[in-house]
């Protein structure tokens, strides 16, 4: 079968891999759809500070798979063949899911009216209720969503659930604030076109914003400093992106402002994602708007190399794998 390899930094191949064992407590998924997580996959791609050569070839790239299950262990009785999942597995054809014994990492089972390129995102309401939760977005405040990848898109989508005033995208790249707009951004603030602090204050009339999520990654560690700056005080700094270098505390910022790690005491529970997909049974999730590519998995290396090294052209990249 194929899988998707980072065989050496900055290049992932498509491989061949012996087809797993379901084994007698988990059930053999045949891939359809997977969703990219450009953040935590170019961590495992990159050459990132101190960082050895035993890091390739890496095998763990993606977590976020839909299919249909075609085996099931002998211990297994809460899932059968034919059944549509979702399971939080790596970029490959056949993907073996615990099904006994491991409520974390369980397969998800998916209803009809859930298409395939909206299933992986299911997966992602784990972590996006986690999020929001940690947050704590009132009525009426302000949000500023620092960083228009994948996380900031969701977490725009998130955000407008809990009925803010309104919702401030910020990010470099034109073409991420317009994914921004259709996520359900009202405003949108580019720091290449002027002063984004300024533009925070103007909209916001001097008040700043109360929430702060800040989802920008990488290297561009200065992002972290215009959150802390267009945070109001007394409101706080959600910190969800995963930075390559040391992040700067700006003197005083955090004195009479909260800084918010988007990881403590989060909840497992299997029920946060059941949520999620009622929320995009409702219709109020809207995904698909942020999907910008639908391709092939043969066409993950071309991708990745975009992902690397041109990311403001991509939102979310999903990877289809029935291709019989």
């Amino acid at each position: 079968m194929h899988k998707l390899i980072a065989a050496a930094p900055d290049k992932v191949v498509v491989a061949d891999v012996p087809r797993p064992d379901c084994g007698p407590r988990g059930v053999l998924v045949k891939a359809v759809r997977s969703l990219v997580s450009p953040g935590s996959e170019l961590n495992r791609i990159r050459r990132l500070p101190g960082d050895r050569d035993s890091k390739w070839p890496n095998h763990d790239l993606g977590y976020a798979t839909s299919g249909v299950v075609v085996e099931v262990g002998a211990e297994v009785d809460t899932f059968q063949v034919g059944q549509r999942v979702a399971t939080m597995q790596h970029h490959q054809e056949y993907v073996v899911s615990p099904a006994v014994g491991d409520d974390i990492r369980s397969p998800l089972p998916l209803p009809d009216d859930i298409e395939w390129d909206r299933a992986p995102f299911v997966l992602w309401g784990r972590s996006c209720y986690n999020w929001t939760m940690k947050a704590d977005i009132r009525p009426g405040e302000t949000v500023a969503v620092v960083g228009a990848g994948l996380v900031g898109l969701l977490m725009i989508m998130w955000a407008r659930l809990r009925g803010p005033a309104q919702v401030i995208a910020v990010d470099l790249a034109p073409s991420r604030l317009r994914l921004a707009s259709a996520a359900g951004a009202e405003h949108l603030v580019c720091p290449a076109e002027g002063d984004p602090v300024e533009a925070v204050r103007a909209l916001t009339h001097g008040k700043m914003a109360q929430c702060t999520i800040h989802c920008a990654a990488g290297a561009h560690v200065e992002a972290f400093e215009l959150s802390q700056r267009i945070t109001a005080t007394g409101g706080r700094v959600v910190l969800l992106g995963i930075h390559s270098e040391h992040l700067t505390i700006l003197r005083h910022e955090f004195l009479n402002k909260d800084l918010l790690g988007g990881g403590t005491d989060y909840d497992y529970s299997p029920e946060l994602q059941l949520q999620a997909m009622k929320l995009l049974q409702a219709g109020k999730l809207p995904v698909e708007r942020i999907v910008t590519h639908n391709v092939p998995y043969t066409m993950a290396p071309e991708i990745y190399d975009m992902l690397n090294f041109r990311s403001h052209e991509a939102g979310a990249v999903l990877l289809r794998w029935d291709m019989d």
